[in-house]
């Protein structure tokens, strides 16, 4: 499909695709929404923070993942704590292609975070595991420490904040 102006029917159409149960269907939704882009973030970021179907969370975390809107970032963070372990992993494998324009929100999580916010942290683990950033990576490393400890849910917060701190970020 090419880049076309398509109307509010036909992505509501490609959404209501992407809930099919067979699964060639849904990938041929989900390659249009890509080709698609930008317009469709809204409603895939509605369909990954509301879907009751664990498939549909699933196609929307790796379609919002393909497109690489900063407007998914928030409902993929939200994603890092989805009961279906694919959707975590799909999220965190999107967040991880945003770098740091997702720490502002990904720390921020982690800041607020319930002490047994365990999916949050192994997702947040996954997102910053390989990442480096000049006046950073010493926190970063500290917060991966944090975050594989067994006291993660005390230490987690602070080494978050430190890092919003350093970006002059309020938590």
């Amino acid at each position: 499909m090419n880049k076309q102006i398509l109307s509010g029917t036909n992505l509501e159409s490609l959404m209501n695709l992407l809930a099919s149960k067979n699964g060639a269907t849904r990938m041929k939704a989900r390659k249009s929404l890509v080709a698609l882009g930008k317009p469709a973030v809204p409603s895939l970021t509605r369909t990954l923070r509301n879907s009751k179907e664990d498939h549909v969370r699933w196609e929307a975390a790796k379609t919002l993942g393909a497109i690489g809107d900063v407007r998914s970032i928030p409902a993929l963070v939200s994603a890092l704590e989805d009961s279906d372990q694919g959707v975590v992993w799909l999220a965190a494998e999107a967040l991880r292609k945003f770098k740091r324009i997702a720490w502002p929100y990904l720390m921020g999580a982690l800041v607020k975070s319930k002490k047994d916010s365990v999916l949050l942290r192994l997702g947040a683990h996954h997102v910053l595991r390989k990442q480096k950033e000049d006046g950073f990576n010493d926190l970063l490393a500290t917060l991966r420490t944090a975050l594989e400890s067994s006291s993660a849910s005390e230490s987690t917060p602070f080494a978050a904040s430190n890092i919003l701190k350093r970006m002059k970020i309020k938590s």
